[in-house]
């Protein structure tokens, strides 16, 4: 199990949240801000946990931290109940529900997740109850994005924000649960720095494809006859564009630090051994690649063609191969 309290202790949402708890100031009501929408509910359950947790902050084994990650815990209640978004009826709930006295702890904790689809009319009706809300009521709001939320809402909360993590860190976080460390290197550097992308990255069967088939371009790659041939495989393949350029910047910047004599630099040695007879590729051919990959990321930004890019990016690359090799 992926222990998500090791990814985000170092956060200063959590230390917030934490040092919140530790002097007694727990606020009323918390934003929290993430892009990681596929863990957004699991973060918030941790929050809950900092708050209600006597062990220690938290300690993710005892009865409350426990029940807290199952939905069971009486005095801790996830909204939306169904569906993705909250609604008015839920708020309601919530309203009513504020003014029962917790029962196994000394705090009422709300979790309301992906506030970002509260429609405006929820929204408002939570207002009282975020300016005025009972003795030790505490909510945590979370979105993946603040400018849906209502600034009514958010004059009256504390702002927080998860950042996104170093490849380092989400590597650390996931190398016990997923044990191909070359496939999750790869899913990570392809991500936006959130767990739940890193996640899903690899388990996407794509991605080892499109992997193969950048070191079969890396290594066969020789003249222009061979750029329409990969080219046509490539667009073939569907995959992502952005994926292929990050995934292909991954191996070539692998190729550079060996190149450079740090072998101990290289993310993915294996990977790696199977670009080795892989022609003209100088420390400078691999340069001019990395920055032609770049001006490719770049051009992406502005819709151009990705089978016009595409065909582009490899004639640079050829072209790179051989300008290094005379020099």
């Amino acid at each position: 199990m992926i222990n998500l309290i090791d990814l985000i202790k170092d956060t200063t949402a959590f230390n917030t949240v934490k040092g919140d708890v530790e002097s007694n100031k727990l606020s009323h009501a918390y934003l929290i801000l993430t892009a990681d929408g596929e863990n957004l509910t699991e973060y918030l359950k941790i929050f809950a946990s900092l708050a209600v947790c006597k062990e220690s902050f938290p300690c993710g084994k005892c009865r409350a931290c426990t029940l807290i990650q199952k939905d069971a815990f009486s005095d801790v209640i996830v909204y939306p109940k169904n569906g993705d978004s909250i609604v008015s009826e839920e708020v309601n709930q919530l309203i009513e529900e504020s003014f029962v006295k917790p029962l196994e702890s000394d705090k009422k904790i709300f979790i309301l997740s992906h506030a970002e689809s509260m429609t405006v009319q929820a929204q408002n009706k939570l207002l009282k109850t975020l300016e005025e809300p009972p003795q030790n009521v505490h909510i945590f709001i979370g979105a993946t994005s603040e400018f849906p939320i209502l600034p009514t809402v958010k004059s009256r909360v504390k702002k927080l924000e998860i950042p996104t993590f170093t490849h380092q860190k989400l590597f650390s976080v996931l190398k016990e649960e997923f044990t191909d460390t070359e496939r999750l290197k790869e899913a990570i550097f392809c991500g936006d720095g959130t767990l739940g992308q890193a996640v899903l990255n690899y388990s996407d069967e794509k991605l080892k494809e499109v992997s193969a088939l950048i070191e079969e371009i890396i290594v066969d790659m020789k003249s222009s006859s061979d750029v329409l041939r990969f080219s046509t495989k490539i667009t073939a393949s569907k995959c992502d564009m952005d994926t292929f350029l990050s995934v292909f910047e991954l191996k070539l910047r692998d190729m550079l630090v060996k190149a450079q004599g740090e072998e101990g630099l290289v993310g993915n040695l294996t990977a790696l051994n199977r670009v080795k007879n892989a022609e003209n590729f100088s420390s400078g051919a691999i340069i001019f690649a990395l920055e032609s990959i770049g001006e490719a990321h770049r051009r992406r930004k502005f819709n151009v063609n990705a089978t016009m890019l595409l065909e582009w990016l490899l004639l640079k690359i050829l072209e790179g191969k051989y300008k290094w090799q005379k020099l």
